[in-house]
């Protein structure tokens, strides 16, 4: 074998040695990722969405404060599936970081616009204003109904809770 048939050999080696790796870095990443995103908090899949059905609805709770409010909120239930007809409750944890008592409100929002027809609140921490004590923390929840009939199209809808001084 001449010297030019070697280097083609060796190439050809090395360039299989590449894809070789590319394939298995592709396939390594599909578990790297669940174990980073479950790590990170990231993996918002439940399995009621794998029995899910086409009127079902994900509903996604995002929270927001004023800026200057010494307060925090965190979603205890970041995501559900809602289901016509059916009932959703999520809970949050919301801590007063002051030494004061504090008196706040929580002011909804829905995203899309049109799933604010579709979500009826029973229970909400948004009804009233809270009053907090120096340093409280207080789980609230939110408890909504969904209408008995949800359109195909509207696949996912968040609602947002902005903390505002009352």
């Amino acid at each position: 074998m001449n010297a030019v048939a070697q280097g083609n050999r060796r190439i050809a080696i090395r360039l299989g040695l590449v894809a070789a790796l590319m394939f298995s870095f592709g396939y390594v990443l599909v578990p790297f990722y669940d174990v980073l995103c479950k790590a990170l908090g990231l993996d918002q899949a439940r399995p009621e969405f794998a029995t899910a059905t086409a009127t079902a609805l994900r509903l996604e709770f995002d929270t927001n404060v004023a800026a200057g409010l010494p307060v925090t909120i965190e979603t205890l239930d970041r995501v559900v599936a809602a289901k016509a007809g059916g009932i959703v409750k999520a809970r949050f944890r919301i801590a007063n970081t002051s030494g004061e008592a504090l008196t706040i409100r929580a002011i909804p929002s829905f995203a899309p616009v049109r799933a604010a027809g579709l979500l009826q609140k029973l229970e909400c921490f948004c009804f009233d204003a809270l009053k907090l004590a120096a340093h409280e923390t207080r789980d609230v929840t939110v408890v909504l109904v969904v209408a008995q009939t949800l359109p195909e199209e509207l696949g996912a809808a968040t609602l947002s809770y902005t903390l505002q001084p009352a």
